[in-house]
């Protein structure tokens, strides 16, 4: 029998198409589960809508949801106007948005179930892809696309070739899961996966928690890949469990046809840092230790979660930020705002000269929260671009969340240090 892989079992599952019309290249019609618009496109898509379909529903309003997260709060009068066009809309038709202070929308489909392994959800967002974490086809897609999906809840795809990766080895702290993240994006862009799906294997994963895999697949996007999945497993179905979702487990078949295999190795990995002026120009961490900062943001879909967050409790615990520092602070959902407070990481970091910003995304598009001005202004975010210009003209380093904590203190690149106080 012919064997499938990961991408090609779960569309598959959504078409018409005959099981020989599944194989790489082929380009087929797809079933989606969910299609969401954030505000960065959600306006034109909505214009779109209208001009194309007028005076027509959207095909399920049960299968949308506006998801507001890169300006959230309307930082000027275009984003306000923006802002209200979608919720009129969603009004409109019956549609949900989550609204002010809940956050990033690829986050909330797994934070609040509203996605689960083996669906397929489309929204305009070049990151969508961190939901293949999950076992879930994250599709990003441009505005007419999203438009028509709206119509008629359908896309089309070409069926992507698959790698399959091992991470063979193991880490300790301060070593993390965007050390490791890094360090896979650099063997990857140098091996070549552009427009192809990946599939991690490994003991590493699982030790990995739902927001270090997260971390891992977020930046398949800076090597040009599709996709990345991290299989199922107990710890997927743990998760789901906690929300009231049964799951059915979906694995890549024994005699898969994968395009080529991996191996990379990952023993004592050690820390990492993307310098300008691209994600994947990765170094490890002293090659460029004491390098001036000036501007530090820890958020993004990469690292927003609670847990991250927590680690930069743990370096900042009895310590103080540098005064010539920047240091904020940019929660990925509410849910992960709320679970900071109630187990004391806020306070700790408000105390050492941290700041809180609204939930949301951050440093990734031009307008959000953390962006500097002046060539001097050098920053260093736990985001997943460092593209000059965006947070604004001076370099911009990514790094891991402890990382970030520990060149706040000492205002240049360090490395991270548990603090003594209990």
């Amino acid at each position: 029998m012919k064997g499938f892989t990961l991408v090609e079992k779960i569309i598959k599952s959504h078409t018409t198409a005959s099981e020989e019309e599944i194989f790489p290249g082929n380009i087929v019609w797809i079933n989606l589960d969910l299609v969401t618009a954030r505000d960065y496109a959600g306006p034109q898509v909505v214009d779109l809508f209208q001009k194309n379909y007028p005076d027509s529903k959207v095909f399920n309003s049960n299968k949308i949801i506006f998801t507001p997260d890169c300006y959230p709060y309307g930082n000027d009068p275009k984003h306000a106007v923006d802002q209200e066009k979608i919720r009129v809309f969603a009004k409109e038709h019956n549609i949900k948005v989550t609204d002010l202070g809940s956050g990033i929308g690829s986050h909330l489909l797994f934070r609040r179930g509203f996605s689960k392994p083996g669906d397929i959800a489309f929204g305009a967002d070049s990151h969508y892809n961190i939901l293949g974490a999950l076992g879930i086809l994250g599709l990003g897609a441009g505005d007419v696309m999203l438009a028509f999906a709206m119509k008629t809840g359908k896309a089309w795809i070409k069926i992507p070739e698959t790698v399959k990766i091992y991470l063979e080895g193991d880490y300790s702290w301060p070593t993390s899961s965007k050390d490791l993240a890094l360090y896979v994006l650099k063997q990857l862009h140098e091996y070549g996966i552009t427009g192809k799906s990946v599939e991690f294997y490994g003991n590493i994963i699982s030790k990995l928690s739902i927001e270090d895999r997260v971390t891992l697949c977020s930046l398949i996007t800076e090597a040009s890949g599709m996709i990345g999945f991290v299989p199922q497993d107990s710890i997927t179905a743990d998760y789901y469990k906690k929300l009231g979702i049964e799951i059915e487990t979906i694995t890549a078949d024994d005699n898969a046809n994968y395009s080529s295999e991996l191996t990379i190795d990952i023993e004592d990995l050690g820390m990492y840092i993307a310098c300008p002026p691209h994600p994947h120009n990765v170094k490890p961490i002293e090659e460029v230790v004491d390098t001036p900062i000036s501007s530090i943001v820890v958020g993004s879909c990469t690292n927003g979660s609670y847990t991250d967050i927590h680690e930069v409790a743990r370096v900042l615990k009895g310590r103080k930020v540098d005064p010539n520092v920047r240091f904020g602070i940019v929660p990925a959902t509410r849910e992960d705002f709320v679970t900071i407070n109630s187990e004391g990481d806020m306070s700790v970091i408000l105390e050492a000269g941290g700041n809180f910003f609204g939930t949301g995304c951050s440093t990734c598009a031009k307008g959000q929260y953390g962006l500097t001005g002046g060539k001097t202004a050098v920053t260093l975010t736990t985001g997943n671009r460092n593209t000059q210009g965006k947070i604004g003209p001076a370099d911009v380093y990514l790094a891991s969340p402890a990382i970030a904590a520990a060149t706040a203190i000492e205002g240049k690149i360090a490395i991270p240090k548990v603090s003594e106080e209990k």
